[in-house]
């Protein structure tokens, strides 16, 4: 049995952002804006202001407004110039990230369901974009890797992904850049213990879920 567990999500290329960091000193530099004046020097209308820092689930309010702003113009891209769903070019994402794994894997890590999964999976078979052979450790699973077809979709698709990442995080340094992915990497490893635990309350391999 494969068992991959959330230790096994971590960059490896830098651990530094998962492990937590003191807390900055008051000697370090001058206090951070804090959100008024940031606001008033953007200049944001006053619904944005109250939608983005008067809502009583602001946290959510701003993950959502950053991801519709992210995700709508990107796979409206993906689905004129591929006919690929957001779930389809997930998948071709995720193998492209990691090649043989299963879609139970991809489900968990990206929080779609198991059912949505398997559908973009049969039809980027289908296309000729995803393989799928016998997993030998679990016959209930089947192995995906990325075709040379839908390797050549992430390689096209890759580069406006990436720059509008950096076009968001331009307003940040290095520094808070290293900040905000560790704040992340906390809530994302605390909604993936939280929802991915055994009977016992141990961590549960992907493999099994």
């Amino acid at each position: 049995m494969r068992e991959k567990t959330a230790q096994s999500l971590r960059p490896q290329h830098n651990d530094a952002i998962w492990t937590a960091s003191p807390a900055p000193s008051s000697t370090s530099g001058p206090a951070p804006e804090d959100g008024a004046e940031m606001l008033n020097r953007q200049r944001l209308d006053a619904f944005t202001h109250a939608r983005l820092w008067k809502n009583p689930c602001g946290f959510a309010a701003r993950f959502n407004y950053l991801a519709l702003r992210y995700n709508v113009p990107l796979y409206g891209w993906v689905k004129e110039r591929f006919d690929l769903s957001r779930v389809e070019f997930v998948v071709i994402y995720s193998l492209a990230i990691q090649d043989g794994v299963t879609a139970s894997e991809i489900a968990s890590s990206t929080a779609f369901p198991k059912n949505t999964l398997s559908r973009a999976v049969n039809r980027l078979a289908g296309l000729g974009y995803v393989a799928r052979r016998p997993d030998g450790d679990d016959r209930r699973s089947q192995i995906l890797t990325l075709t040379e077809a839908g390797r050549a979709v992430f390689d096209e698709a890759l580069p406006r992904f990436a720059g509008l990442e950096q076009e968001m995080l331009a307003p940040l340094s290095l520094v808070e850049r290293e900040m905000l992915s560790m704040l992340l990497a906390k809530v994302v490893l605390a909604m993936f213990h939280g929802e991915n635990r055994a009977a016992d309350g141990s961590p549960q391999p992907l493999a099994e879920m």
